[in-house]
């Protein structure tokens, strides 16, 4: 097995709910990999009229 850091980038669309967020995050990382674990490193506001925001992740992946 082999482990791997990556730095993520999501953007975080207005509708998601923060109650609804970690299942639509961990739906994206596992996407890439098997999810070993994962955090929110940073969240900026995005400048357009939908009021999305962008999410840096940090994830460990097992490949």
């Amino acid at each position: 097995m082999k482990l791997s850091s990556v730095d993520y980038y999501l953007d975080w669309p207005g509708p998601i709910k923060l109650k609804n967020l970690r299942e639509f995050i961990i739906a994206n990382l596992e996407k890439k990999g098997n999810l070993i674990r994962w955090s929110i490193v940073d969240i900026q506001n995005s400048n357009d009229s939908c009021g999305t925001k962008k999410l840096k992740i940090k994830a460990v992946l097992a490949k």
